[in-house]
């Protein structure tokens, strides 16, 4: 037994000395295989949930991220991008999205940075948004050093609004390709009642705690959603008719819904900071050829082309989601909304749990008492309520680009533009912001920016929900 014990002892110290990349290479074959396949085609944010080590082989490659970067771009947001060129035309739509494109992703260049100084002015590893705003803050000047409590609570509901508004739009995409389908081969339902019935499935799904339950799901729904984004682009190339007929230019009224959609379709910040954590190489993420600006020219160039081509070829009756214009009685289109409603039923939950965390393991839990089992059972209290609550929302405006204009608008502009420009302006305080102060007049352009477009996108979104549903006022 003696001799086993100190075998077995040697094993587990040389385990620990190994290098962590030969370990890895250790690893059999279809282990290693599978690994790459999950971290490249799941859910970022689930993969950081459940592997929190910054052990080699708990961490993404170059490769990797720039995959899940892009895939990120593959989903509702995109396919709205033809509507949203019918709200601004295809000549300033095009210029419009590669500006607007431009502007975030220099944003997201900005706030990174910040974190990193943040993170070695006061020597901490990591760096939450919510925690980024409070310390900039107190490294700002006097007067705002107070606000750093209430600005952080403010991203932490930004953060919830924007991924629960996520979670509404799913349901109303859902519910309209359901009853698409459920009106070719069943009975006509009205679009409220499916989205009534997909309450107790999805809630079934959003009480599993450990996302990564969920993550083969989430691997198949999005070679699905891969797979009908190539079957949509092959409808969009055929028999286009003159471009003559389309406008050029929109009436200026109805560019913030075209703001607001590109920001919802464009903007993946809470993704973005959840793989920068996750790589192998962070260094690696940022920088003029660095896997950001590289995944996201690809992603803005999509887009842009996406939405000029389905605008092209459905004009004035381009829907709000273009998935309503490819022809009805044909199978492809058909296996195409099954697939894509397939994938966002699986991708609520991982939305959701953004909202979760915040709020469960932010806010209650710290306060509840000590006892996991009623501790418990409030967090599932908690995630039943979300899914009702978004449910209801649903149900109370459904409509799928107003919705999503308004979260992109209300939302996004405020954390992907405002937010970054408060940070880097207080960041910045001490050091000082150049000649001429350019770096504080960039900051002050994405305050302007945040505000005007966030405000009158805002305010048109909810316009015309109110207008075209009245009875939820």
């Amino acid at each position: 037994m003696q001799p086993e014990r100190k075998q077995r002892g040697r094993r587990q110290r040389l385990a620990i000395r190994m290098d962590p990349e030969l370990k890895r290479k250790l690893l059999p074959f279809h282990v290693r295989a599978l690994g790459v396949v999950e971290r490249s085609l799941g859910s970022p944010l689930a993969y950081e949930a459940q592997l929190l080590r910054p052990d080699v082989e708990n961490t993404m490659t170059d490769l990797e991220t720039f995959i899940n970067l892009v895939k990120c771009a593959f989903g509702t947001g995109c396919l709205a991008m033809p509507r949203a060129f019918y709200n601004a035309g295809w000549a300033v739509g095009l210029l419009a999205t590669v500006l607007i494109g431009f502007i975030v992703v220099y944003a997201m260049h900005v706030l990174l940075n910040d974190i990193q100084r943040l993170c070695r002015r006061h020597r901490m590893a990591v760096l939450s948004y919510r925690e980024t705003m409070e310390l900039a803050l107190l490294d700002g000047p006097t007067w705002l050093k107070s606000m750093s409590q209430p600005l952080g609570y403010l991203v932490d509901i930004l953060m919830c609004a924007y991924h629960f508004g996520v979670d509404c739009v799913y349901i109303v995409f859902i519910a309209k390709n359901l009853k698409f389908l459920g009106d070719l081969y069943l009975h006509s339902l009205d679009l409220r009642l499916y989205m009534a019935l997909l309450t107790l499935p999805l809630m079934l799904t959003f009480l599993v705690r450990n996302l990564k339950y969920l993550l083969p799901f989430t691997v198949i729904s999005n070679i699905l959603i891969v797979g009908s984004f190539g079957i949509i682009v092959c409808y969009l190339l055929e028999d286009l008719p003159s471009l003559k007929q389309l406008q050029a230019t929109q009436h200026w009224t109805q560019f913030p819904l075209f703001f607001g959609t590109v920001l919802f379709a464009i903007e993946s910040l809470g993704v973005i900071l959840a793989l920068q954590r996750s790589m192998r190489h962070p260094e690696n993420f940022l920088g003029c050829c660095g896997v950001l600006n590289r995944a996201m020219i690809f992603v803005i160039l999509f887009y842009a082309v996406f939405g000029f081509f389905g605008y092209w070829h459905y004009g004035t009756e381009t829907a709000n989601s273009i998935l309503h214009n490819l022809p009805a009685n044909e199978i492809l289109p058909q296996c195409v909304m099954g697939m894509f409603a397939l994938a966002m039923f699986f991708s609520y939950a991982l939305q959701g749990y953004v909202t979760v965390d915040i709020i469960w393991r932010g806010y209650m839990q710290p306060r509840l008492e000590e006892n996991v089992a009623s501790g418990r059972a409030v967090e599932y209290l908690v995630r039943c309520a979300l899914v009702i609550a978004s449910v209801l929302v649903a149900i109370g405006y459904p409509d799928f680009g107003l919705l999503l204009s308004f979260v992109g608008s209300f939302c996004l502009a405020q954390l992907g533009l405002i937010l970054p420009g408060i940070v880097n302006m207080c960041v910045l305080y001490s050091k000082g912001y150049g000649y001429g102060r350019i770096l504080l007049w960039r900051s002050l352009f994405f305050l302007v920016l945040g505000f005007c477009g966030g405000i009158t996108g805002t305010v048109i979104s909810l316009r015309e929900l109110n207008e075209g549903y009245p009875k939820v006022r």
